[in-house]
């Protein structure tokens, strides 16, 4: 008699543990990695199963440790996204959850080399101190710049399991810095009318319009590094059969931009789905890469 409120309690703990990983984001993060070690052209091993477990793990301790240190804020705000503060997850139990998967991703990273030890323990200090002890969350420029560095560190550390890092690695982790930043901004501006009054991030020290259009900005500077792929040979120029793809993020935005009145409906849209869609935009890259690519990159060492 007493299994089935045992499975239910079960399944809802399950259920936020989900929530509080966030699993679609987090799965986004590991793209990144993902996508740097097909773009080498070789054939995936055991070594990059270990980088996406570090990949997933890591971006879990993020969410976890972030839920953890907003969850005053987010309490005072009358925020639910946040199951530590709404009391669905103690505080006990989501440091629990943290070191768990702290430990998780130290061990994945004990089977990379050096060099990503490394860069894997960097991932690591910048989730911690983008929600505590620095905070760069609560600082303008600074919060950008974090969430940039953690896709673009991930997608180097999947490009460099098989090739020294290059030029090729260079313009692709750029890619991935850029449209990280443009997620955190979509992501401020969602969260703008909470967070104003009670931190100090780059939208709210911007205002949202010239959030949008810096968020606007940093997409298309995405298209020159794009460009460059595909003129080294790196990248079939069959992608850009995808390019059309760019009016769904685009035009959302542009309308933001100049009727405020769309920003609610349709920047929403992009918001909650902003780290799936710049996964699916990583994965595509790296489904249309040229055959020749490895001897590209090799070239290019």
């Amino acid at each position: 008699m007493n299994k089935l409120p045992d499975f239910k309690a079960s399944a809802n703990l399950l259920g936020v543990i989900y929530e509080t990983i966030r699993l679609p984001s987090t799965l986004a993060f590991t793209s990144a990695a993902f996508a740097g070690a097909v773009l080498t052209g070789s054939p995936i091993g055991h070594r990059v199963i270990w980088l996406l477990i570090f990949s997933m793990s890591s971006a879990a301790f993020g969410f976890v440790v972030n839920d953890l240190f907003d969850a005053e804020h987010d309490r005072s705000v009358g925020a639910t996204r946040n199951p530590v503060s709404t009391g669905q997850l103690s505080r006990r139990g989501s440091i629990a959850l943290a070191l768990f998967f702290l430990l998780v991703s130290l061990a994945a990273l004990s089977s990379l080399s050096l060099q990503n030890q490394l860069l894997g323990l960097v991932v690591v200090f910048l989730y911690l101190t983008y929600s505590g002890l620095l905070r760069a969350k609560a600082r303008p420029v600074l919060d950008i710049v974090y969430h940039g560095l953690c896709l673009a560190i991930l997608a180097t550390m999947g490009y460099t399991v098989y090739v020294p890092f290059n030029f090729v690695c260079l313009l692709f982790a750029s890619i991935a810095f850029l449209l990280s930043s443009m997620s955190e901004i979509l992501q401020e501006v969602r969260d703008y009318e909470t967070d104003r009054g009670m931190i100090m991030n780059t939208v709210i020290f911007l205002g949202k319009r010239r959030s949008l259009v810096l968020c606007l900005a940093l997409f298309m500077s995405t298209f020159p590094f794009l460009s460059i792929l595909i003129l080294r040979g790196v990248l079939s120029p069959v992608i850009l059969i995808l390019s059309p793809l760019a009016y769904f993020i685009l035009a959302p935005i542009v309308r933001a931009i100049i009727n405020e009145e769309y920003e609610g409906k349709m920047l929403r849209a992009i918001s909650q789905k902003r780290l799936i869609m710049i996964a699916l935009l990583i994965v595509a890259l790296v489904l249309v890469r040229n055959p020749r690519a490895l001897i590209h990159s090799r070239a290019m060492i």
